[in-house]
């Protein structure tokens, strides 16, 4: 599975930082200015037990002179992510359309869904911000646009004429641009052409942060500036929380604002940092993105959320792993000190000299070459491999007209109502049908009306459909790739990759025909009230599990922010907000969060990413345990690698295809002992063990008792 950003794992402490190299996070190595920490030590002496300004005046008015604005134009919040959420709450709401950039903070997004506003995403364009795109976006029908800029992770920045080409845009639309400047800083002043619109008068919102250059990462403060009507609305939205910017943060802010010479400084030793860094991994012939920033795009050898574990266990370095946020094999390093930049390059060339595969860890096609003894079966007829290729690319562009749906609901149609209903003609629809009639699995009878009727070998295809959808339409790119792959000189998610949304399309299509029955038996024979669901998805499975059951609860936890943002409407659409609540993250990261509610815990297909994740399937277990301190049973559903040295009947649909484009993915295939000593070691009793539809695949209700 892809691991898409939460905003809480782009804040939050990580739980191995102490001690290690912290390159993840963009903080500024070289703190506040001197005196502001004085500062703030003697505020909090001094006046701990007082409320702070609710309406923060000192440090708006000082930062109104620092930006050169009127008081009334600028709002204050606890940290930049805040002012995101307030403005999307004064300005968005259902039936609106927020316009954000795909591949940036999640954050946007999330603030949209709250407000119950439709999130709109626009690609990048060569890592950087189509203004063409967004503009394109805007003439669509919007209420807001983020544009993230300095863009965060990519490191690059807007011309004056695209910034200028965004505004025009909005202006002749009335839609509100908000520039999030967090890094702008870091690229000089020469790049204010968003402020200078500002006090032009022009019709938009910057904001700009305390955390980054300034050095007050710990105690969020950022600002926004703007015509003061949109401002007003901010500070209306914040009402709720008159007391968010603490008093420590507001000294702060105010004792850094009296050394402006401070963010020169800063800018002239990142700059210099920055260009070292990139001088060395020209040096070392390792990609990367030029950047503006505080931070470098680097295109990493190989598996990026590997590299970043490897960078992370073996030399105690954190980066931030970019597959989550759509760039799958990049991370996103901080520019440090001198000695950070040394620590970086040195442990770089140490992984370029050493590469290594999970492969040796796991059991299937991809295991290291001398654990995996494979038979001989009997062949296959070239001519059947051959044709099973073709009618493989048959089955499923007709499960993507729609054609197994219709026939499955009646086994006798016309092609032309198949054809209709397909949304082509007859011509566009016989040649497909001819070839599945060949391979067995319909009828064509001739006469006036040519029909179509499905067979019996046909009803038992349809059941199977989503295994096509999930290899022909989900791998096809990895499958045609293999040469290159084999080679090294292909990667995966970077020159090669899968389509996700087939996977997950597939996937569903064979959970509903082969997996539900069963799932719905087993849990028909556990008790329990409150369910977490692992990759919930879009929240089908915690729909259908409290759905007509007023006594229980749920909790999704989901990595990928789309369907996070889908899962909340669902659940709110059903009317069970009240009791479904979705989490935006990474299980295995959660910091000491636990959720001592929860006595039952699903994970459908997605264990052996998180086995992966760690490559310690027992320590996956007792972290689950950790999680879920009061959870009595676990119901667990995977695929398993075969035991391929065992087997002499003929070949069984999926698994060949589920290991091999594992193996180059890097992702290993347990086997089932694997598995279950993961969970005896955990502490966790196999109550029940049963087939789960697909081959090599098992569902597991696992007991603490």
């Amino acid at each position: 599975m892809s691991r898409p950003p939460t905003v809480h794992s782009l804040h939050r402490e990580h739980e191995r930082a102490d001690g290690m190299l912290r390159l993840h996070c963009n903080e500024n190595p070289y703190g506040p200015p001197p005196g502001v920490i004085a500062s703030a030590t003697k505020e909090l002496e001094g006046r701990c037990s007082t409320y702070p300004d609710s309406e923060v005046t000192a440090l708006r008015e000082a930062l109104a002179e620092h930006v050169g604005v009127s008081t009334e134009m600028v709002a204050v919040g606890n940290g930049a992510d805040e002012l995101v959420l307030l403005i999307t709450l004064a300005s968005a709401g259902p039936g609106d359309t927020v316009v954000v950039t795909e591949s940036t903070f999640p954050g946007y997004a999330t603030s949209a869904a709250v407000a119950g506003a439709t999130v709109r995403s626009v690609p990048l364009h060569r890592d950087r911000v189509s203004a063409t795109a967004l503009v394109e976006a805007v003439d669509d029908g919007a209420r807001l646009v983020f544009v993230c800029n300095p863009h965060n992770p990519t490191g690059t920045v807007l011309s004056p004429a695209a910034v200028e080409e965004i505004l025009t845009a909005c202006e002749r639309t009335g839609v509100v641009p908000v520039f999030d400047e967090a890094y702008m800083e870091f690229a000089g002043p020469g790049f204010d052409h968003a402020l200078d619109a500002v006090r032009a008068g022009r019709r938009l919102l910057v904001l700009r942060t305390f955390s980054k250059a300034w050095g007050l990462a710990a105690l969020r403060a950022g600002y926004a500036v703007g015509p003061a009507d949109l401002v007003a609305g901010i500070v209306d939205a914040r009402r709720a929380l008159p007391f968010s910017v603490n008093r420590l943060a507001q000294q702060a802010a105010l004792a850094a604002l009296g050394s402006p010479d401070h963010i020169a400084e800063v800018y002239e030793r990142t700059t210099r940092e920055r260009e070292r860094l990139c001088r060395t991994l020209t040096a070392l012939e390792v990609s990367y993105v030029p950047s503006v920033t505080n931070f470098v795009m680097v295109k990493t050898p190989g598996n990026s959320t590997r590299f970043a574990s490897r960078l992370a266990d073996e030399h105690g370095i954190l980066v931030r792993d970019l597959t989550p946020f759509g760039y799958p094999g990049h991370v996103r390093v901080t520019v440090g000190t001198a000695e950070d930049t040394d620590q970086f390059c040195q442990a770089l060339g140490t992984l370029l000299a050493s590469p290594r595969s999970h492969a040796s860890s796991g059991h299937g096609l991809g295991a290291a070459h001398d654990v995996l003894p494979v038979p001989t079966l009997d062949p296959v007829a070239p001519e059947d491999l051959f044709n099973g290729y073709v009618g493989a690319h048959a089955v499923f562009a007709l499960t993507r007209l729609g054609v197994w749906d219709r026939l499955a609901e009646r086994p006798e149609h016309t092609v032309d109502e198949l054809a209709t209903k397909a949304g082509t003609d007859a011509t566009g629809l016989m040649p497909l049908l001819r070839v599945v009639a060949l391979l067995g699995y319909v009828e064509l009878a001739d006469g006036p009306t040519p029909t179509v009727i499905l067979t019996g070998a046909g009803r038992e295809l349809v059941r199977m459909r989503g295994f096509f959808t999930w290899g022909v339409g989900g791998y096809h790119e990895v499958l045609r790739g293999l040469s290159g792959l084999a080679r090294g000189t292909s990667v995966f998610e970077q020159d090669v990759d899968r389509d996700g949304g087939m996977v997950a399309v597939g996937s569903g299509e064979v959970g509903r025909e082969l997996m539900l029955p069963l799932e719905q038996e087993v849990l028909a024979t556990v008790d329990f009230r409150t369910v977490a669901d692992l990759g919930c998805g879009d929240a089908t499975r915690l729909l259908r599990l409290c759905d007509g059951h007023p006594h229980r609860r749920g909790t999704g936890i989901e990595i990928n922010q789309g369907a996070c943002v889908q899962a909340n409407k669902r659940v709110a659409d059903a009317g069970l907000a009240d009791r479904i609540d979705i989490v935006h993250g990474d299980v295995l990261a959660f910091s000491g969060r636990t959720f001592p509610e929860v006595d039952l815990v699903t994970s459908f297909l997605m264990m052996h990413d998180l086995f992966d994740a760690t490559g310690d399937p027992e320590g996956v277990m007792r972290t689950l345990r950790r999680v879920f301190p009061e959870a009595r049973r676990f119901l667990i559903g995977d695929t398993v690698a075969q035991d391929w040295e065992e087997r002499r009947e003929t070949l069984p649909m999926f698994s060949v295809g589920f290991e091999l484009v594992h193996a180059f993915m890097d992702t290993p295939i347990m086997n089932r002992r694997t598995y279950e000593d993961a969970f005896a070691g955990a502490g966790l009793r196999v109550e029940r063990r049963e087939p789960l539809g697909a081959p090599s695949t098992w569902l597991w209700l696992l007991t603490t008792e």
